[in-house]
């Protein structure tokens, strides 16, 4: 068994309370669950492992990584920004980082800086097998994580009966949430038979501000009757439980949102909701493997399996979730979690 008590590690977390999904769902929850002792990443400290996740000073890292070759690095790049297609943000990004000090050099192509990054590193960690076919040009030891999330969820759907409007729930933070403009006309479609529950946060912002824009007012040009509700962590779940069908409509032009995870799937799933998704590799290839057809790739295909299960009885709506369980209770459980942790620090101990 892997003991790292004797180790000086360090973490780099994505915010810097570690108050995040990001930070709670990932490191921050195997370090507690094996007592594991660690500082904040600090460059101008020695370390004998130092993870370190996407957002932080490149750079400098990339820089100690050779000052110091004898420190295993751990990089953790959980949305595909290699894979990311050429666009404005694409090239703007690694500017946004120098001008906010967030990177000692800049990169007028940030995903050089990444590239660099991957290819110096001791482990690589990612979150799809598209993902990490493509990273392993560039480095031979990836291993694919998945968020812990049964530490947020505070309610469990019990009752699959319906009454009324069917009841969509979608959830995410709010600059995803132009992804339910794909579906709008399927929205519009039903608008007399569903309502939507949308649970987000109030603005989304950019950086310094300048296009920060109210999450109402994306959401201007649905045509259905719905509900906005502020993210909350002791409150959200019992939301989702509460309602009926949890969607995951993603646009396919966003190369980064239609290629993450399955993450988003699997925490509805643990909290007993069945989930319709946009046909998107993640989704597909978990929902064919819990033997679910609930994904679309058409307006018509939504709408006509919004129409199904709004005419599903009470078993068979729980049926679905109960197959929903089983592929959990297979492949995603704490034990597998943690032991996915572990091989990932044993592969950079000699």
């Amino acid at each position: 068994m892997i003991d790292l008590s004797k180790l000086k590690i360090a973490y780099r977390p994505y915010h810097p309370d570690g108050s995040v999904p990001g930070d709670r769902r990932r490191f921050i929850f195997y370090a507690k669950e094996k007592n594991i002792s660690f500082e904040i990443a600090d460059p101008s400290c020695q370390y004998d492992i130092v993870y370190l996740t996407y957002g932080c000073d490149l750079g400098r890292w990339i820089a100690y990584k050779k000052a110091n070759p004898q420190t295993k690095i751990i990089y953790e790049l959980i949305d595909s920004y290699l894979l990311e297609g050429a666009g404005f943000f694409t090239f703007f990004r690694g500017a946004v980082r120098f001008i906010t000090k967030k990177e000692r050099r800049l990169y007028l192509n940030y995903k050089n800086a990444i590239r660099e990054m991957v290819s110096v590193c001791d482990a690589v960690v990612c979150s799809t097998p598209v993902q990490k076919e493509d990273i392993s040009r560039f480095n031979k030891n990836i291993h694919i994580s998945l968020d812990y999330f049964s530490n947020d969820i505070t309610q469990h759907k019990i009752s699959y009966k319906s009454s009324g409007k069917l009841k969509l729930v979608w959830e995410g933070q709010s600059y995803t949430v132009k992804n339910l403009l794909v579906i709008r006309n399927v929205l519009s479609a039903l608008k007399d038979e569903v309502e939507l529950h949308i649970i987000t946060d109030p603005v989304i912002k950019y950086p310094f501000g300048i296009f920060d824009k109210k999450t109402k007012q994306l959401l201007k040009d649905l045509d259905c009757n719905y509900y906005l509700h502020d993210w909350n962590r002791s409150t959200f779940s019992a939301i989702i439980s509460n309602a009926d069908l949890a969607i995951i409509p993603i646009s396919s032009r966003q190369k980064l949102m239609w290629d993450k995870p399955e993450n988003k799937l699997l925490l509805l799933w643990e909290m007993g909701i069945p989930v319709l998704t946009s046909e998107t590799p993640a989704y597909k290839r978990v929902l064919d493997r819990a033997g679910l057809d609930f994904y679309c790739s058409t307006h018509k295909e939504w709408i006509q399996k919004i129409k199904r299960y709004q005419e599903e009885s009470e078993d068979k709506r729980r049926t679905y979730a109960e197959k929903a369980s089983a592929y959990l209770h297979k492949y995603h459980t704490k034990v597998l979690i943690i032991q996915n942790w572990d091989a990932i620090f044993e592969s950079v101990l000699d």
